[in-house]
C-alpha cells in the first residue's frame, strides 16, 4: 500500500512539476524584447532584398507591423520553404512570415494564427500561344520550387484533364523556375499569382497564364505548435491590424491599385459580403 501511495504521489509531483514548468513563447518574447521572424528573402514583392541590400516586401512589412504593435523589436531569420517548418518546431523562430501556405500537413507539424493574411492561388505560366487548356500540359516539363506544395498539386491537377504525366523539374529557387523557363529546360512554370507578378514582371510580355487559377490557398502566419497563448497573441494582434487600418495600407502599397504591384483579384482576408457589408475585416468580437 506504502508503494502504491509513493508512485502516486511521484505521478502528481511530476505532472504538477511539468505543468509549471511550460513556458509560452510570449513569456519568452517579452523577456528579451524581440520577436524572431523566419522569413525569405528571394520572392519579390513578398520578400526579398532591395538594390540596397534592405529586406523589403508584403511579408517584411507585415512583420514589421506585426512587432511594433507588440512593442517588439525585430529580429530576422532567413528560412525558406524546407526550413520553416522545422525552425518553428525548434523555436528557432518565434512567426513564419513568408507565403507559407495553411495545408493541413503543415498544419499537423506547426499551428497558424487566424485570419490568413493573404489569399492566393496557382497558375501555369508559359509562352504566349503554345498551350490553350490544362490538358494541353499533360506530359510537359513543369517546374516548381523545392519544398512547395505545387509538387503535388500540379500532377494532380493534371491528371483531371490529360492522362499523360507531367515532368517535374524542381529547383532551389523561383526565379531559377523563371529562368529554365526563359532558356527552355522547362515548358511551365507553375507557381502563386504574386510570385510570378514579381519575378516575371515586365520581363514576361511573350508569356502567358493558362487557364484558369487553381489550387487556391492561403497565406498564413506560421506559430510555434501547441502554444494557445502565443498563438492567440499572434490572433488578436493581426486582427487589430486589420481593424485600424494598418494592414490596408500595407497591401495598397504593394498590391493595390496604385501599388508596386497591383493585383486583379482581391486577396485580402474578408468576410463574406453578403452577410457582413463590404469591408468587414475578418476578427474575433471584443
Amino acid at each position: 500500500m506504502k508503494k502504491v501511495l509513493l508512485l502516486l504521489l511521484m505521478v502528481v509531483f511530476a505532472f504538477g512539476t511539468s505543468t509549471v514548468s511550460a513556458k509560452s513563447v510570449l513569456d519568452d518574447v517579452k523577456e528579451r524584447g524581440v520577436l524572431r521572424i523566419g522569413s525569405g528573402n528571394t520572392l519579390p514583392p513578398l520578400n526579398y532584398v532591395d538594390a540596397n541590400g534592405k529586406w523589403t516586401g508584403f511579408d517584411i512589412d507585415l512583420g514589421d507591423a506585426l512587432a511594433e504593435k507588440m512593442g517588439l523589436k525585430v529580429e530576422r531569420v532567413v528560412v525558406n520553404n524546407k526550413t520553416r517548418i522545422a525552425f518553428l518546431a525548434n523555436k528557432r523562430i518565434d512567426v513564419a512570415i513568408s507565403c507559407m501556405s495553411h495545408t493541413k500537413s503543415r498544419d499537423e507539424q506547426v499551428d497558424y494564427a487566424e485570419p490568413a493574411y493573404f489569399w492566393t492561388g496557382k497558375v501555369f505560366f508559359a509562352k504566349k500561344g503554345r498551350y490553350k487548356s490544362f490538358a494541353d500540359l499533360g506530359g510537359q516539363r513543369i517546374c516548381v520550387n523545392q519544398g512547395s506544395n505545387a509538387f503535388i498539386a500540379v500532377p494532380q491537377e493534371i491528371a483531371k484533364y490529360s492522362d499523360k504525366k507531367v515532368k517535374m523539374v524542381s529547383v532551389q529557387k523561383q526565379s531559377d523556375c523563371w529562368m529554365a523557363l526563359q532558356t527552355g529546360k522547362a515548358d511551365v512554370w507553375s507557381t502563386d499569382v504574386p510570385v510570378i507578378v514579381g519575378i516575371a514582371g515586365k520581363a514576361s510580355a511573350d508569356y502567358e497564364v493558362v487557364g484558369p487559377i487553381y489550387s487556391p490557398g492561403l497565406y498564413g502566419i506560421g506559430v510555434t505548435p501547441n502554444d494557445s497563448k502565443w498563438r492567440d497573441t499572434i490572433s488578436f494582434t493581426l486582427q487589430e491590424m486589420l481593424k485600424d487600418g494598418t494592414y490596408e495600407e500595407i497591401y495598397q502599397k504593394w498590391f493595390g491599385e496604385n501599388g508596386d504591384f497591383p493585383l486583379p483579384t482581391n486577396s485580402r482576408p474578408r468576410l463574406p459580403v453578403d452577410l457582413y457589408g463590404s469591408y468587414n475585416t475578418f476578427a474575433w468580437p471584443d
